[in-house]
């Protein structure tokens, strides 16, 4: 059966490979991206293929709240259903690390943002609905203030790995607390040091 999925993160690495892959087997997609002119030249790559899928693109920074909740409103008007959702939009390394909402960027981006769309998107989820939310093996300890915004790094990766935990902290809880509606949620690895934009620019090698 054809599935509508939402994958955000779609213009680069885990999330463009996971595009085509789902696209060239006839899903529906709506693609998320940061990066206007990227979203539409994967939008060009994926339309030019065999596939007898359909593509809707969305455009948000998901390090400003006021965008990812424009960007939920967005997809709640335009689709009454969706089956699932891949949170796989991520940051490791930034320009500038502080957010306009005062969080770190590493947590606006991996733990909050997805949070904060998911929630607004449950409605929509059908019933055997999955929520599938890249985590990472890199993992430690959350500090509250650093979660709130009120601890800045000076390590991206320390930043980075405690976000993951956040993220994969907030997927167990949601699924408990929604475990009476037939979602599956999970949070998951996809692999250490994969050749992809965020490992080459975090560990200058390509995987």
């Amino acid at each position: 059966m054809k599935k509508k999925i939402l994958i955000t993160g779609a213009t680069d690495g885990i999330g463009l490979e996971t595009a085509r892959r789902l696209y060239a087997v006839g899903h529906t997609l709506l693609l998320h991206g940061r990066n206007r002119e990227k979203l539409a030249a994967v939008e060009g790559e994926l339309a030019d293929s065999d596939s007898a899928g359909q593509i809707y693109t969305y455009t948000a920074d998901l390090s400003r709240l006021a965008e990812v909740k424009q960007l939920a409103e967005s997809i709640a008007r335009a689709h009454d259903q969706l089956d699932v959702i891949i949170n796989n939009a991520g940051v490791l390394k930034a320009p500038d690390t502080v957010t306009r909402d005062g969080l770190d960027v590493r947590f606006a981006v991996n733990t909050v943002a997805p949070y904060l769309l998911t929630q607004r998107l449950l409605p929509i989820l059908a019933p055997d609905a999955r929520i599938v939310n890249l985590s990472s093996a890199a993992q430690s300890p959350v500090e509250l203030d650093a979660l709130v915004g009120k601890k800045r790094f000076m390590d991206d990766m320390a930043a980075y790995a405690q976000s993951k935990l956040a993220l994969t902290m907030w997927t167990k809880a949601l699924a408990e607390a929604d475990s009476s509606s037939g979602h599956i949620i999970v949070a998951v690895n996809p692999g250490s040091l994969l050749g992809s934009k965020m490992v080459k620019e975090g560990f200058g090698i390509a995987g």
